[in-house]
């Protein structure tokens, strides 16, 4: 026992209880655009990308709070604080006289036809994805096709067929007939792509627990596909709503949308009323700005990054 006890004092420690292997840690490699360079070019072109963008909204913010002498004299100068409270008052009281009637209408308009392409575009993309009829694929590449077809082509035979054959000039169906025809087709394409990556185990499910066609519509599809209608709805209405050919040859008077307006009122805002013009543009971009907003949230989400499949 003494003997083990004296070898045991004798050994080195490290014999005794081996020290641990030591831990190789590898080199790990940053991928080129991860490197330091990288990263500061990709900021650096961001901020100016940014810087760019917003340069026209700030142009349009600081003239709409200043007098018309003063956007005449530059249009990048600061005006004092007592004046900004002054021309807010007279700039923004004048552009809301002059576009609130044309802009209520472009809202009405878009609005209608933006829900009327949704709806329509999406019950027939459901019918594509979750019928089955004769010549569907047929049916569905006529659709299509007219996507190849630019709209702006259509306008010599579509005014006289709106305007004399239908008797629809001045008024709203001339503008929603169209847009509701065209806009489907792609609206269709998008929808029956989206549709189509839908799990079919749930449709089933509701079918054999005696779903109609009506109910899976509006309580699955509808709810699943949400992202993606969102964005088709605000796509239809900005453009709709910014529309200036189309509604300015077969709208006129008081039936007019905004647009054509400000058009027609750009010389006065370019030479007498500048700041008024640019206190307009602002007030016009309201709906855009609330209708954006409302859907942004679903853009930011994971259901639409999840949900798109294309």
């Amino acid at each position: 026992m003494e003997t083990n006890e004296r070898v045991l004092h004798d050994t080195p420690i490290e014999q005794i209880a081996p020290s641990p292997k030591r831990r190789r840690f590898k080199h790990t490699r940053l991928r080129s655009q991860d490197k330091l360079p990288v990263q500061i070019t990709f900021y650096v072109y961001i901020g100016i990308m940014v810087v760019f963008s917003m340069i026209p909204l700030y142009i349009t913010i600081l003239n709409s709070l200043k007098t018309n002498s003063q956007v005449a004299a530059s249009i990048f100068s600061l005006p004092t604080f007592t004046e900004i409270f002054a021309n807010i008052a007279v700039n923004f009281a004048n552009a809301w006289n002059i576009i609130i009637r044309y802009m209520l209408n472009s809202v009405a308009v878009s609005f209608v036809s933006a829900i009327l392409n949704v709806f329509i575009a999406s019950v027939l993309a459901y019918l594509f994805v979750r019928k089955r009829f004769i010549a569907k694929e047929f049916i569905f590449t006529l659709y299509i096709l007219i996507l190849l077809i630019p709209s702006i082509l259509g306008m010599s035979t579509l005014y006289p067929m709106m305007a004399d054959t239908f008797g629809l000039k001045n008024n709203y169906l001339a503008v929603w007939l169209p847009v509701i025809a065209g806009g489907q087709a792609g609206a269709l394409f998008l929808f029956r792509t989206f549709f189509g990556s839908h799990p079919t185990a749930v449709y089933e499910s509701a079918m054999l627990d005696g779903a109609n066609d009506v109910q899976i519509y509006f309580y699955f599809t509808v709810p699943f596909a949400l992202p993606i209608i969102l964005l088709n709805f605000v796509s239809t209405f900005s453009g709709q709503y910014n529309d200036y050919l189309w509604t300015s040859l077969i709208l006129e008077g008081d039936m007019l949308t905004l647009t054509p307006v400000l058009f027609a009122r750009s010389a006065e805002f370019n030479s007498t009323q500048q700041a008024v013009g640019y206190a307009a543009y602002l007030i016009a971009s309201i709906p855009l700005i609330f209708v954006t907003a409302l859907s942004l949230e679903k853009f930011q989400s994971g259901d639409f990054a999840a949900g798109l499949k294309l």
